[in-house]
């Protein structure tokens, strides 16, 4: 393998367990880490194969991508560390850089082993992990400690990750914030607004809190009954929400659009009047910065690293999880003050700019020069 890499580049290993199709923040980093500075250092991404018709190896553009796995997408998740550390290996970088706790997590972890004079990077990406002092002490001591621990840098999405690592044991000055970005010349232009219309970007699982925003739906509709609520995601939950939005009897209010492509989940965003994700569990955030770069005021819980990205009633509204009376007043009163909410969104697209992707990748190549 280290026959496809060039000698006069610094060769950096990126360990991201999911890449495409299967993407999500942590992956859109990985991919704008290799495609931005693909020229510039010699890029190899190391990715489980999950899926057979995925080819092992494919030479991009601007790096060179390997998958590892028999190609199932169960059993590849819990083979990826071992085998991407021994790709490593084999590869011998000067730079081993993880994005995600837990699977590349676990690869970085074991690439100290093999790879010893790789410098080792993590970026914290998980909002959905507890927080250390309610956790097993054993499942700390053999998993999330040396996860934490054997990196050189640390890079964290959001503050609450960079305080979850210190309740870890990391040393303060080995943590850089580096958040997740945005492509700012993504945002559509000029989409006209659908008054009164509320939209939600979300897996539809647990950690989004989508039941408190369905059940706080009625109460916005007894002040607003021409209002509509558009969730855009798909997950487990799917059944489980249809079921209560029928229960409630607010189907003709509610419309579920399931998975959508990038392009069309900025123009849903766009054409909307305000935006809510009640989470209960968020590591960053991102689609609360895409809703801002559309131009809309956001409402979000106080959870994780959303506080990172909203300020309440200057760029948006903050509320706590597990409230649907709060929810619910948060909505009425962003529909019902039209100059609030007009306020919000313009403070927040200067909140925007410091989350393009320029900016975050320009910090992530300051720190691979650095170690």
């Amino acid at each position: 393998m280290n026959g496809i890499l060039e000698e006069n580049k610094k060769t950096v290993v990126i360990l991201s367990a999911f890449y495409e199709p299967f993407m999500s923040g942590a992956e859109q980093m990985a991919k704008e880490i290799v495609e931005r500075l693909g020229g510039k250092y010699e890029m190899v991404l190391i990715a489980a194969r999950l899926d057979r018709k995925l080819a092992k190896f494919e030479q991009r553009d601007n790096f060179k991508l390997i998958r590892v796995g028999i190609g199932h997408k169960k059993i590849d998740k819990f083979l990826y560390p071992l085998l991407a550390a021994l790709a490593v290996r084999k590869i011998k970088p000067q730079i081993a850089h993880a994005i995600m706790e837990s699977y590349a997590g676990g690869a970085l972890v074991i690439t100290k082993y093999l790879c010893p004079n790789a410098k080792r990077i993590l970026t914290l990406q998980s909002g959905d992990l507890d927080d250390p002092s309610k956790q097993n002490k054993f499942l700390i001591r053999i998993f999330w400690r040396p996860i934490h621990n054997s990196p050189d840098r640390i890079t964290a999405i959001s503050n609450f990750l960079a305080d979850r690592a210190k309740q870890l044991g990391v040393e303060e000055d080995k943590i850089l914030i580096t958040p997740n970005g945005i492509d700012l010349s993504k945002i559509p232009k000029g989409e006209e607004k659908i008054s009164k219309r509320v939209v939600c970007v979300a897996r539809l699982s647990w950690e989004k809190g989508l039941d408190y925003l369905i059940k706080a739906w009625p109460g916005v509709l007894k002040q607003e009954p021409t209002a509509k609520l558009v969730l855009v995601g798909e997950g487990d939950k799917r059944q489980e929400i249809e079921s209560l939005i029928k229960k409630l009897g607010i189907e003709s209010s509610v419309e579920l659009k399931g998975n959508l492509p990038h392009r069309q989940v900025l123009e849903e965003l766009k054409k909307s009047e305000i935006f809510i994700c009640p989470s209960l569990a968020e590591g960053l955030g991102i689609v609360f910065i895409e809703a801002q770069a559309c131009g809309l005021p956001v409402i979000g819980t106080r959870v994780g690293g959303i506080p990172d990205v909203i300020q309440d009633m200057e760029n948006g509204l903050l509320i706590e999880p597990k409230n649907s009376q709060t929810i619910m007043e948060a909505i009425k009163k962003l529909l019902k003050d039209k100059e609030l909410a007009s306020r919000l969104s313009d403070r927040a697209l200067e909140t925007v700019k410091k989350f393009s992707w320029d900016a975050v990748i320009a910090q992530i190549d300051k720190l691979y020069q650095e170690v």
